[in-house]
């Protein structure tokens, strides 16, 4: 099986209409952050929620657990299945704990504890690695505002890799976190005619994502967390520095077949 990402959302932190904040899907059930409408979304492509078993969780602004109550509010029938799908695990910062907890208290799950699946939270750090059947997960840093993660998933069967770097500005280690990866999914939300990075909002440029994959010898690089009008200035930006670039799309999807063959859909 090819390690598939299916990209449910890639808007910035105020999407417009028909847009969803940035959010993926990996291999039809890890969900990576939360977006506005994450748990709708997912339908689209054809996913139901009950179907997530996974949610990692880069960092916790606003605008990437957002949705976590609705997920977890649809997700709640996965025991009615008739499947053994055991608790649903969530993966993320320690920052996570509060956010779980006020997302449980939206749903009044003191009252209603039947409108919430049973859930296993883990705190995951820099370094470490989670297996998920044949996928290796690899925990990296972010240099965000607030605790953050990058990720990183391979295909310990086919050596595919796809990493997805959360919001942070350019740093070093990101780079040798993403060595040699076949899809490097990064973060654009800062505008390409910023001079240098925001030490406010620490987020990247094109120019920086560009960077990284140069740095990192990806194979490929997907933006995303932008503004849709930025979108051509962006593209024309990074690929001045890393020509094969593209700009992700809401519903698309990418195939990691192995090493260096990745197929967009």
């Amino acid at each position: 099986m090819a390690l598939e990402v299916a990209f449910i959302g890639v808007s910035s932190a105020y999407p417009g209409d028909g847009e969803e904040s940035t959010c993926f899907l990996v291999n039809g059930d890890i969900l990576v952050d939360v977006g506005f409408n994450a748990g709708i979304s997912v339908q689209a492509l054809g996913i139901t929620p009950t179907d997530i078993d996974h949610i990692f969780i880069t960092h916790c602004h606003h605008d990437h657990v957002i949705g976590l109550p609705g997920v977890l509010f649809l997700n709640s029938k996965r025991a009615a299945e008739g499947r053994d799908a055991g608790p649903l695990h969530l993966y993320g910062p320690q920052d996570l704990t509060p956010v779980m907890s006020a997302a449980l208290a939206l749903l009044q799950a003191d009252r209603y504890p039947q409108v919430v699946p049973d859930h296993e939270i883990h705190h995951v750090y820099p370094d470490e690695s989670i297996s998920i059947g044949d996928l290796r997960v690899d925990v990296g840093r972010a240099f965000h505002p607030l605790d953050a993660r990058s990720y990183r998933f391979t295909d310990t069967v086919t050596r595919g890799s796809v990493v997805i770097t959360g919001d942070t500005a350019y740093h070093e280690g990101l780079a040798a976190f993403a060595k040699d990866c076949d899809v490097l999914i990064h973060e654009a939300a800062a505008p390409p005619t910023a001079s240098g990075i925001n030490q406010r909002y620490l987020h990247s440029r094109p120019q920086d994502a560009a960077r990284v994959a140069q740095e990192s010898s990806a194979s490929s690089l997907a933006l995303v967390h932008y503004q849709a009008d930025q979108a051509a200035a962006m593209l024309s930006r990074a690929r001045e520095a890393f020509p094969n670039t593209r700009v992700a799309r809401k519903g698309q999807r990418v195939k990691v077949l192995g090493p260096g063959q990745a197929a967009w859909v």
